[in-house]
């Protein structure tokens, strides 16, 4: 391995692009040149933690004294806050196929190509030998980066003393699974038009509407129709700002590519040994509590589910830092996944 370093974020933080070589992935495809994008924060010789959040999410989890720009879980990560930068050696990474860094469409040919979460686990097993962590002490996952964690926890469960799952389940429930493939659809047929853009608007705007609540959508937004031709509607006008400041940012195949992705789990809890802390939320359409009750109850190590009463849904791991952030600290302390038996 060797990697091409970018300037030193500040002291005990890393920023660098690592060629890892070759890997075959998941569907017996070799990926020659593999690239693997990661920030680390923190002390080098502190426990050492893996976060990886939704397909939008980067390396850049929280802000620091070099990258004060805000990271996709700002009110979580850093000085302080429930993944302490002072006391934890905190490691993100670039999705592989996505829209940073990590080898995928914005760097590499052939894209979109098939990428499970299972080769995103090994992507962060390759990281790890190259930063020499022999064992994480705790793999945080939220929304398909908890995908890649029960991933990780089941192909090397000698590399993490424990998992925290947010919203993710160990396969996707069948109408999101059939939403996604819409929404893949609506991606594929605006760019045989030639507008690749057009069909990420519309692919987040039906995203948003399963990211959040019913009873949200209900509570905040008027049904009255806004004046004027064509009839609009006020949720119509947020589904739509969403699209437009995604389609601005994201790159039609690194979305084809990790939508798939997340179609593509299916593993048995029961292969699972490690402790599992699981966190739920109310009304997440995404990965429904029940699919996560199904989840707990098969795992064969230690295991406990909380599930969080919110308004926002799926994206209540973003929306509910002050909850998301002292069940974390809870995991991390108190070491909350051995609470309930193996089952």
């Amino acid at each position: 391995m060797s990697q091409t370093e970018i300037p030193s974020c500040a002291p005990g933080a890393t920023r660098e692009v690592l060629n890892a070589g070759q890997l075959r992935l998941d569907s017996g495809e070799q990926l020659l040149d593999l690239t693997i994008s990661y920030e680390c924060v923190g002390p080098a010789d502190a426990p050492a933690v893996v976060v990886m959040g939704g397909i939008s999410a980067t390396r850049h989890a929280g802000s620091h004294d070099a990258d004060p720009s805000p990271g996709w879980w700002e009110p979580v990560v850093g000085e302080g806050k429930a993944l302490d930068t002072t006391r934890l050696r905190v490691i993100g990474i670039d999705f592989l196929g996505g829209n940073g860094e990590t080898s995928g469409p914005r760097n590499s040919t052939g894209w979109p190509r098939t990428v499970a979460p299972a080769d995103q686990a090994a992507c962060v097993a390759l990281l790890l030998d190259y930063l020499e962590v022999e064992q994480l002490t705790c793999f945080v996952g939220a929304s398909y980066g908890g995908m890649v964690a029960l991933e990780f926890a089941r192909r090397f469960a000698d590399r993490c003393e424990r998992v925290a799952i947010l919203g993710a389940a160990h396969r996707p429930p069948a109408m999101a699974t059939a939403l996604r493939c819409v929404q893949r659809e609506a991606v594929r047929a605006c760019a045989e038009l030639g507008d690749s853009a057009a069909g990420l608007r519309l692919s987040r705007a039906i995203g948003m509407s399963t990211y959040r609540s019913n009873r949200e959508f209900e509570e905040r937004f008027s049904r009255q129709p806004r004046p004027g031709e064509p009839v609009g509607f006020e949720v119509e006008e947020y589904l739509f700002a969403r699209g437009h400041q995604f389609a601005r940012d994201f790159h039609p195949d690194a979305y084809l590519t990790l939508s798939t992705s997340i179609d593509l789990l299916d593993l048995e809890p029961e292969d699972i040994q490690l402790p599992v802390a699981l966190l739920a939320f109310e009304d997440d359409f995404v990965a429904p509590p029940p699919l996560m009750r199904e989840l707990a109850q098969r795992l064969v190590g230690p295991s406990k589910l909380t599930e969080l009463p919110t308004l926002y849904g799926h994206d209540a791991f973003l929306k509910e830092s002050d909850a998301v952030s002292q069940w974390l600290t809870d995991v991390l302390s108190n070491d909350a996944a051995t609470e309930q038996e193996p089952q």
